[in-house]
């Protein structure tokens, strides 16, 4: 397992380096790899509490924005286009048909659900689309959403209509595995406190 997951990374990174090295600059890459990396961890935390295929979430968590590091934007495409660019190179790696199939399908509906091929919906593609999903919502996102904002008062109010997009979803439900919507609402709440501290200390600047 070791030995294909270690060579399914170089892979990613080789497809980051074509693209490179065509002259084509993108700040988003360093994220995009880090990004990975933790998704990686968090789908083998969810595989093993879930009694998944740890190696094809692993895989797939590696390969699910492989398209990332092109230099096309292919928006919500980019799962399926990702799970095309997969499969010829894990047919090199000895995987039978059905895990094979499995790793290209969890890639492709990690954004919305939506596959190119027929496959039926496996634990292992709700594992990928969890982890992903947990990362997204943890501290360094809040971090970089909130520090493009502009002076106080925008950020006071962008921190306000956040807010009742995060309770929405904290009110449960939304995600594939129990482990991952502990680990997602785990995320939520880190957030949410951060939020309304602010905007109950933004209620403090009055004058006097």
């Amino acid at each position: 397992m070791i030995e294909r997951l270690q060579k399914t990374a170089e892979f990613v990174k080789a497809r980051r380096a074509t693209t490179e090295a065509t002259g084509y600059v993108n700040p988003d890459f360093d994220y995009r790899w880090k990004h990975t990396l933790r998704v990686v961890q968090y789908g083998k935390q969810l595989a093993e509490a879930e009694g998944a295929d740890v190696e094809v979430c692993m895989s797939a968590c590696l390969l699910h924005d492989i398209s990332k590091f092109d230099a096309e934007e292919y928006g919500v495409e980019h799962g399926r286009v990702s799970a095309r660019i997969a499969r010829p190179f894990l047919e090199t790696l000895g995987y039978d048909e059905k895990r094979l199939n499995n790793i290209c399908y969890s890639i492709a509906v990690h954004v919305d659900d939506k596959s190119d091929f027929e496959h039926p919906v496996t634990l292992e593609s709700k594992i990928v689309s969890d982890a992903d999903n947990i990362d997204r919502f943890g501290a360094y996102r809040l971090l970089i959403q909130f520090s493009e904002t502009g002076n106080y008062e925008k950020l006071v109010e962008k921190a306000a209509t956040r807010l009742l997009t995060l309770k929405k979803y904290r009110a449960g439900g939304i995600m594939g595995t129990a482990k991952g919507e502990e680990l997602f609402n785990r995320q939520l709440d880190v957030q949410i406190h951060v939020l309304e501290r602010l905007v109950e200390d933004s209620q403090l600047t009055i004058e006097i």
